[in-house]
């Protein structure tokens, strides 16, 4: 449950961004549906979950901030931009009033893994989690979130899977931890909730 923390190297600028408004309301609409699944959210320490990211036309991503997790819905404010990063160094630029997400790193590893992927979300649900594990695409145990080995983990994980129906990657070293991915935000979210839908009846 260290979602809220930052493991990264970030070179933060702080300040306001201007994401378009289509694509702002499309990031709240279907964060909200994840929000309301409980699988983006607070745990009871008051340490937030979970987060969502679309890339833009210029090869950079918007991505929901820190310890976002708490808030029903957002505003441009809590999002940030990443323009850059680098997996072996742990690193990444971003822009924004708040910081990148703890995750931005893995999200920069789907998006380099399959060019055609423009959404990533990133949610939790320890139930679901139990049940896709080794299942679909999982990383090894032994690798912690927010680090370079699993970024790494992921972009492999992502290339093997680009060609397959599920867009799903479970993160084995990350207790709760799930990834959905698609062309678009809706694709993402819908991928995510169909499986959620689907195991939840079993």
């Amino acid at each position: 449950m260290n979602e809220g923390y930052i493991k990264f190297q970030c070179d933060w600028a702080k300040k306001e961004i201007q994401i378009p408004a289509e694509v702002f309301e499309n990031l709240e609409k279907c964060r909200s549906e994840l929000h309301g699944l409980g699988l983006i959210g607070m745990y009871p320490n008051g340490t937030g979950f979970g987060n969502i990211s679309v890339k833009n036309s210029l090869g950079s991503f918007y991505i929901t901030g820190s310890s976002t997790g708490k808030y029903s819905s957002l505003e441009t404010k809590h999002y940030a931009e990443v323009l850059s990063y680098n997996f072996a160094e742990n690193w990444l630029s971003c822009v924004g009033v708040t910081k990148a997400s703890a995750e931005s790193l893995t999200h920069a590893a789907v998006y380099e893994a399959i060019p055609e992927v423009r959404a990533v979300v990133h949610v939790h649900c320890l139930w679901l989690w139990k049940k896709l594990l080794n299942i679909c695409p999982t990383t090894s145990a032994a690798i912690e979130y927010g680090t370079p080995e699993m970024a790494i983990a992921v972009r492999e994980l992502a290339t093997e899977t680009a060609t397959q129906e599920c867009k799903i990657i479970v993160m084995g070293g990350h207790e709760e931890g799930i990834l959905a991915f698609g062309r678009n935000l809706e694709e993402a979210t819908t991928e995510i909730i169909k499986i959620y839908n689907r195991y939840q009846n079993d």
